[in-house]
Formats: structure tokens, C-alpha cells, sequence
């Protein structure tokens, strides 16, 4: 095998609580990942000339900064001896969208190089690796469709999720910076369970399995939504120009600034899309779902 094509599909937060602050800057958190059918398209081909990273977006990072260059990078210190590759990246989910793209083009990225050279390292060896180049690469290297996830988004349990869902995203390429929105959320020392905080997201997964969307959405909170409203205040209008139309599961996913209605299918989510007549800017429509 010389090349292999992957698809590197985004995520969405159906519910993210930051439960608490560590001492070494970063949030403890609880969410619910569910990864969905907008994705990236990565070629990895084999050469004899080290590692080249190329994308269809100019103003894309492709040096050391890009977490596909850093996870060759991270294998290449594992195995000395890896092969050369070139990587064409085909992007479609934007960056800085609260959309795990560039965690997601890591992830499979070292799931695409595992298979492509034959490497002889375990899941364990491979999570390790996914940790320390973002907190939300395990999610993708878990290969599953829906996750509880806590710690900073490392520690991972799978939840079943049978039926797929459809969802009309309000996309944007005026990315947010995580760590900015970070730094706009109001904190007053507050701590909220652990134990608690699972249960109500197991709830949601169960509204959202029984075809409960509305009931879901009572459920559903994500606690990064205030301070990304401050730094971007068409995010509050796209969430209200979703529920103006009768979208009965509204959130942002992640940081920001991705907009999304889920439904109990595609169908519906077309539905809307096609009765949202003007989208709010800077925001365009896209339709996916479940993968």
C-alpha cells in the first residue's frame, strides 16, 4: 500500500459543562461528543523525501504548528526510522469553529499512518500521543460516533447512539480562539459534580435516542456560550433566528462559533434550513449528520 484517503469528520458538543479550574490553567469539563458527517479529506502518500503537508486553504498553518505536522513529528520520535509522506489535506471544516477539525485531521491522521506503515503501537501508546497534542484528539482516535468525555476532554466513555440524526449548522470562517474565550468566562471559584453532571448528560443522550429532541434541549448546556457571545455577538442572533423557526435543539458547539439545531433526522434539519431564508451574518448553512 503507497496511499491511503481518510475522512476526517468534525464534532459537535450536544452539552459542555466546565466544572472547575486546575492549578496549571486548565479547565476541568464535562461533555457530550458526537461526531458528525462534515469532514475533511486527508491523502497520505508514501515518499522518500520526509514529511510535506500541502491544504486547499492558503492561509492554513502547514509548518510546525499544524497538529497533523506535529503528530508526524511525535511518531517520528517513536520510530526513527518512519518513512517519508506527503499529506494533502482538503479542508471543509473551518477552523477555529468549535468544530474539532485540526484535533480531528491529528487523530486520523495517526490512525492513517498506523495502517499505512504497519507501526506496531498500541491504543494506549496512541491516546498518550493524542493527549498532548490537544485535548480533544482521544475523542477521534476512539473511532466512535458519540462519547461522554471529562478531565479536560481526555478521559472518554462510549455511549450508544443507534439512530442518526440530522443537523443544520451555522458555520463561519471568523473563527474564535479557545483560549480567548476561556479568558472571558466569568469564574467565581463555583465546582460542579462530576457524578451529577454525567447523569443529566446520559439523560439527553437518552431523550435524543428516543426521538425526544425538545426534551433533550432542557437538558442541554454549554457553559462557554456567554463568554463567546461577548467576543462575537452574531452568535446570539444566529441561536435566535434557529429557535424564531421552531428549532427545538439549539446550542453552539464547543468554543465557538458553530451554531447547530439538531433533529431526529436529516429530513427535518433540510426542512429548516430551507425555511431559514436569510442567514445571519457572517454565517452560511450547512446540512450533516450523524457518522
Amino acid at each position: 500500500m503507497r496511499s491511503l484517503t481518510l475522512q476526517s469528520p468534525a464534532k459537535l458538543n450536544l452539552h459542555l459543562r466546565i466544572l472547575g479550574k486546575r492549578t496549571d490553567g486548565y479547565h476541568e469539563l464535562l461533555t457530550l461528543f458526537h461526531r458528525v458527517s462534515l469532514a475533511d479529506a486527508i491523502i497520505i502518500r508514501k515518499n522518500s523525501g520526509g514529511f510535506k503537508l500541502t491544504t486547499n486553504i492558503s492561509s492554513l498553518e502547514t509548518g510546525e504548528g499544524n497538529l497533523i505536522t506535529k503528530a508526524y513529528r511525535a511518531l517520528q520520535k517513536k520510530f526513527p526510522k518512519l518513512g517519508g509522506v506527503s499529506v494533502r489535506l482538503a479542508k471543509r471544516i473551518p477552523p477555529g469553529a468549535g468544530l474539532g477539525g485540526g484535533s480531528s485531521n491529528a487523530a486520523f491522521f495517526l490512525l492513517g499512518m498506523k495502517k499505512l506503515f504497519g507501526l506496531k503501537i498500541s491504543s494506549k501508546e496512541l491516546f498518550a500521543m493524542g493527549k498532548k497534542l490537544g485535548a480533544d484528539v482521544p475523542f477521534f482516535l476512539l473511532n466512535v460516533r458519540q462519547a461522554i468525555a471529562w478531565g479536560i476532554g481526555e478521559k472518554l466513555q462510549k455511549v450508544p447512539c443507534a439512530s442518526r440524526r440530522g443537523f443544520l449548522l451555522l458555520v463561519t470562517d471568523r473563527g474564535l480562539n479557545t483560549k480567548k474565550v476561556y479568558q472571558k468566562l466569568s469564574w467565581s471559584g463555583r465546582s460542579l459534580s462530576l457524578t451529577k453532571e454525567k447523569r443529566i448528560a446520559r439523560i439527553l443522550r437518552s431523550f435524543l435516542a428516543s426521538k425526544r429532541v425538545r426534551e433533550a434541549s432542557e437538558f442541554a448546556r454549554n457553559d462557554l456560550e456567554i463568554p463567546a457571545f461577548r467576543l462575537m455577538p452574531s452568535i446570539p442572533k444566529a441561536i435566535t433566528a434557529l429557535k424564531d423557526l421552531g428549532a427545538p435543539f439549539v446550542r453552539m458547539s464547543g468554543s465557538g462559533a458553530t451554531v447547530f439545531a439538531a433533529f431526529s433526522s436529516r429530513e427535518e434539519a433540510l426542512d429548516l434550513s430551507k425555511r431559514l431564508k436569510e442567514v445571519p451574518f457572517p454565517f452560511r448553512k450547512v446540512i450533516c449528520h450523524s457518522f
